[in-house]
Formats: structure tokens, C-alpha cells, sequence
């Protein structure tokens, strides 16, 4: 084992970012993740302007850029397709010199895992055991398998494992639940992210490249609640939206559901030669379409503070002091405008539409493009 290894548990965004900054600045790296082989799984996401801008430093950018749907404008509109507000965010974007990209999830999978070398990955490796001493970490598997590393970062997502091992910290939930897709059917406005808005629900679409659209609904509803038939339950729920709603429901094959969790603002996400990254150190809501972003930001970071501090424990540190203090208030604020978006009331769904409405434009560029303006540029 050389002295520099990282071990990385989960292929995911933000362990495989954080894996390819790592290489690239020099550092052994493994990557361990539980299931078989790389499962290029999920639905998409937009890759916004900080971390286009975060990419770039790792020499990543110019693909993405070349493999997304660059999205110009932010359409808000009621369920039956009335436009509240349109928002062109491509402004930001232009202040900013980096685009807003939607991606596919498992485009994005593949380009990073590509940056890669296929030593680089140890498949069916689910954590058992972790144990940490003064010159290293030692990490044990389910299938019997023993490692050992110089530092262990957890990104092994929103009920990470590695997270429990020193934080018991328990999730929040958010109220309410989310389905996300991809279908083929093309987007109609292939330069616009869309958001309609109903009573304890809302439905958002935008193209990720390839004729393709990536698409996602919310309702407010019961932790854990059951269904029989997903697409039979959207329509039921979508149906007579804006027709171009229940289009994509019908365009579509594979409908996951999950649950939407977020945990407050801790001090710390590791101890020692231990820390995390992305959804394991802060999961968040969707509602300002960060989740990804700052894992991404996370690994691009994480890689610099390891390069430039020789000790271990201090550099993860310094990581997590970085990145606490630009996550934490993201965190808080898509949890306000999480519920606010949902329209759990009468009161809400009324301060959300003259929010649209009424809301300057520039006043709303500018807010937002302090959260798409990556700090370590």
C-alpha cells in the first residue's frame, strides 16, 4: 500500500469526482462500491454554472459541455401550463463564463468513471468495519476483504454508512416524495428548464442531450407510503396537467420513487483520517438543483486540500471547514424553498405564484448566481 492511498467508498458523483481529482493530482486512489459493477442508474440532473466551473479544474469540462443540453431559461408555470415567470438564467451563465448543462445521471457516471483505470475500482465491497490509527485506515468488507488506506472518504450517499460510524445524526425528512426519469420524448423547449406548480405537488422537466428529457415530480405524502402501479399512480396524480406532463409520464418506461431527506449544519463529517463528500456529508433537497453540484464541488476541493497539506487529518480538516461553511446555508435555503415550491396550503401556493409573478427578474438572477458562483475558482 503506498503511503498516499485513498480509499473511496461509493461510485457515485461525488466519490467518482472526488476519485478522478485525486489521480489527477497524483494520489493512489481505490474505489470501492457494493454492487456487482458500475450501474449506470438514475435519471439527470443540470450540471449548473459552479460546478461547470469545478470541472474545468480537473480537466473535465470540455466533455460535459460537449455531452449536455445547455439550458438558457427558467419557465415557472401553473399545472395547466399558465406561465408564471420566466427567468433567463443564461445571463448568469454568460456573467459567470461557465453554462448550465442537463445531463443524464448515467452519462455523467460514464464520463467520470472513463477518467478512470479499471484497477482503479473494487466491485461487491459493502462495509462492514472501519478502524483508523495514527498512520492510516483499515476498512473490511462484507465479502471478507481487508484494506488499507492513508485517508477513507465516505460518499456512499444520503444513508451512508461511513457517516454512522461517528455521527448519529439522524435525517430530517422533508414531507414529501419525489419520482425521477429520463424519455425519450424531446423536450419542447430543448433550451428551457420548466417547473409546474399544483396543489402539494409539482412538476419540473429539461433536456439532458440526445433527444432525450429528464424529468421529475414531487408530492407532498407520508414517509415510506407503498404504490402498486407507479405510472398508473402519476397519471392519476399529473393526468390532466398541462399536456405536456403526462406526454413525458407516458413517454417513460422506468419510474424510481424515493423519498426527499436533508440533515442540518454539523461542525464536522469526519474524524481523523475519515471525512465525506456529497449526499453523505450533506443531503439536501432538490429545490435549487445543487445536490449534485456540490458534490462535485466537494471532490474538486477535497483533491486540492489533500495536495496542498502533507498531514492527513489537518487537510481534512481544512476540507470540511471550506465546504461546510458554502454547504450549510444551500442546505437551509432549498428546505425553505422546497416548501415553499410544494404548495402545502392555500397561503403558500399563493405566496409562491406572486413570488413568480411578482419577483423582480434581476433581483432573482442575482440572488441565484451567488449560489452558481463556485468559491474556489
Amino acid at each position: 500500500m503506498s503511503n498516499d492511498r485513498v480509499m473511496i467508498v461509493g461510485a457515485g458523483v461525488g466519490g467518482l469526482t472526488a476519485a478522478v481529482a485525486l489521480k489527477r493530482a497524483g494520489r493512489e486512489i481505490a474505489v470501492f462500491e457494493r454492487a456487482p459493477q458500475l450501474l449506470e442508474l438514475g435519471a439527470g440532473f443540470a450540471i449548473q454554472s459552479n460546478a461547470v466551473t469545478a470541472l474545468r479544474q480537473i480537466g473535465l469540462g470540455e466533455e460535459f459541455e460537449a455531452n449536455g443540453a445547455v439550458l438558457e431559461n427558467f419557465a415557472h408555470r401553473t399545472w395547466s401550463g399558465k406561465l408564471l415567470a420566466s427567468w433567463p438564467t443564461g445571463n448568469i451563465a454568460q456573467n459567470l463564463g461557465a453554462p448550465i448543462l442537463g445531463v443524464s445521471r448515467p452519462n455523467v457516471q460514464h464520463i467520470l468513471s472513463q477518467a478512470l483505470d479499471p484497477g482503479d475500482f473494487r466491485f461487491g465491497h459493502e462495509l462492514t468495519e472501519l478502524d483508523q490509527d495514527d498512520s492510516g485506515v483499515t476498512v473490511r468488507f462484507a465479502n471478507g476483504a481487508e484494506e488499507r488506506g492513508a485517508m477513507l472518504i465516505g460518499a456512499d450517499g444520503s444513508n451512508s454508512t461511513v457517516r454512522t460510524r461517528f455521527d448519529e445524526t439522524r435525517r430530517r425528512y422533508s414531507g414529501y416524495t419525489t419520482w425521477l426519469a429520463l424519455s425519450n420524448l424531446a423536450s419542447p423547449e430543448p433550451d428551457t428548464h420548466t417547473q409546474w406548480y399544483g396543489e402539494h405537488s409539482i412538476f419540473g422537466a429539461h433536456a439532458v442531450g440526445g433527444g432525450k428529457t429528464y424529468w421529475y415530480a414531487s408530492k407532498t405524502a407520508p414517509e415510506g407510503e407503498h404504490e402498486e402501479d407507479t405510472k398508473r399512480n402519476l397519471l392519476a396524480l399529473f393526468g390532466d396537467w398541462h399536456e405536456v406532463v403526462p406526454a413525458f409520464i407516458e413517454a417513460t418506461d422506468q419510474i424510481p420513487r424515493s423519498d426527499i431527506y436533508d440533515l442540518d449544519r454539523r461542525d464536522a463529517w469526519g474524524s481523523g483520517r475519515v471525512t465525506l463528500v456529497g449526499d453523505a456529508a450533506h443531503p439536501m433537497v432538490p429545490a435549487l438543483g445543487q445536490g449534485a453540484c456540490q458534490a462535485i464541488e466537494d471532490g474538486v476541493v477535497l483533491a486540492r486540500c489533500v495536495s496542498a497539506d502533507g498531514d492527513p487529518v489537518s487537510a481534512l480538516r481544512t476540507y470540511e471547514a471550506k465546504r461546510i461553511a458554502r454547504t450549510a446555508p444551500i442546505v437551509k435555503r432549498a428546505r425553505a424553498q422546497g416548501k415553499l415550491m410544494q404548495g402545502d396550503n392555500t397561503v403558500m401556493r399563493l405566496a409562491r405564484d406572486l413570488s413568480f409573478r411578482l419577483a423582480p427578474t434581476g433581483q432573482v438572477l442575482k440572488s441565484f448566481q451567488k449560489v452558481l458562483t463556485y468559491p474556489d475558482a
